[in-house]
């Protein structure tokens, strides 16, 4: 085989591997699904694609649109979160792909997650205190609780992810309880969290007394 012909087979095969559609203008069928925690849809964020609004997310946290590019281009993605709810700093990017399930109008199927944090989580907090009943139980130096005829006693609020709480057992009542005044430190994560206290107190006796004698009267002749 001549060389001319062997340079005529190699460009022949090299033009048939092209993808003659790499650079079209393409409909994208895009899915974004806004999320306050994985799993968890979040309804009320608005979503601007590559500058461009593109809708709201429902209640189960999706926004359906399409969006026009090409195969490979890379588009940013703004959301507004609603209330109590707050966006990573730095903006997403979707890339506009061609492997992901076909839609019913043959366009491809583009999908991509969102996420709205929330600005405060929930902390729970179970008290147990072994031969601690009827004790004041103090948030951050508050009276929020009192534990019951067993010991136990259960309170909530909320904060900021990495807020710290400290529980005290306020024991300035009962003189005989050890520890005297014990506190727990707790912080809160990036997720409503339930804290489980276990404190035990040793109960110190009471003092012994002897009773006192009635003076015995001698009589004397």
């Amino acid at each position: 085989m001549s060389l001319t012909a062997w340079l005529v087979i190699v460009l022949t095969i090299e033009l048939l591997s092209c993808d003659p559609t790499t650079n079209e203008t393409k409909s994208f069928a895009v899915t974004l699904i806004v999320e306050s925690d994985p799993g968890v849809g979040l309804g009320g964020a608005r979503v601007v694609v590559g500058g461009e609004p593109v809708g709201e997310s429902d209640s189960t946290g999706r926004v359906q649109t399409r969006v026009f590019g090409r195969v490979g281009q890379r588009l940013s993605i703004e959301h507004e979160c609603p209330s109590g709810h707050e966006a990573p700093p730095e903006p997403a990017t979707l890339r506009l792909r061609e492997f992901r399930a076909i839609d019913a109008s043959g366009s491809p199927a583009v999908e991509m997650t969102l996420t709205c944090r929330p600005t405060k989580r929930i902390a729970a907090f179970i008290v147990r205190a072994k031969n601690g009943s009827d004790l004041p139980v103090l948030l951050d130096g508050q009276s929020v609780a009192r534990t019951n005829a067993s010991g136990v006693a259960h309170l909530s609020t909320s904060g900021r992810p990495d807020t710290e709480y400290v529980i005290e057992l306020d024991t300035r009542d009962h003189p005989r309880l050890s520890p005297q005044r014990p506190k727990h430190l707790f912080v809160l994560p990036d997720a409503d969290e339930i804290f489980i206290l276990d404190q035990a107190f040793d109960v110190e006796p009471r003092p012994w007394r002897s009773a006192r004698r009635r003076p015995r009267i001698i009589k004397i002749e």
